[in-house]
């Protein structure tokens, strides 16, 4: 018992030292699960060879996939050094050529993307609409999990089904 105190002190810590470094980033890492990850792969409709970014990456589970699966060039930009750490871990367990960025999404280059895939909060959608109509290529597809993209209609709209999350789709 004397160890486990110790133990769950540094727990807590570790706890809100993470939630601290994503409130402040405003994006907490909340991973989307195995069945929505899946569904938004299959609404992007890839192609082998096209370029996909996932904006706030996460632990890579979509880019590992698009590249996998698809053939798609991937890369993921994701600015907590915990998870990038995780996706970079993730990366090398499964053998992935995906490139992994550990810096602001803002500042990520979207001309040449083919797919943009986001599971951020309303008000970081709110800031990205204006730079995917300025800076995303003619037909590029945007699909995010839950969240609507102010001022953009949505091709299509997939409501949530049981442990599937809402997908909605975009096109530039």
């Amino acid at each position: 018992m004397n160890q486990i105190l110790p133990l769950l002190g540094f727990l807590l810590l570790l706890a809100l030292f993470y939630f601290f470094i994503a409130g402040f980033f405003r994006s907490p890492f909340v991973p989307s699960n195995r069945r929505t990850i899946e569904k938004m792969l299959k609404v992007a409709k890839i192609k082998k060879g096209e370029r996909v970014v996932d904006l706030g990456c996460g632990d890579g589970r979509i880019i590992f996939q698009a590249e996998k699966k698809f053939g798609a060039v991937a890369e993921g930009y994701e600015i907590s050094v915990f998870v990038w750490l995780l996706a970079q871990s993730n990366k090398i367990l499964k053998g992935a050529k995906s490139k992994i960025y550990r810096r602001n999404f803002f500042a990520a280059d979207l001309s040449k993307a083919d797919v943009v895939f986001c599971y951020l909060l309303p008000d970081v959608m709110q800031k990205l609409a204006p730079k995917f109509k300025k800076k995303l290529k003619k037909g590029a597809r945007i699909v995010s999990a839950s969240f609507s993209l102010p001022g953009w209609q949505a091709q299509k709209i997939y409501p949530k089904e049981g442990r599937i999350g809402k997908v909605l789709v975009y096109k530039r």
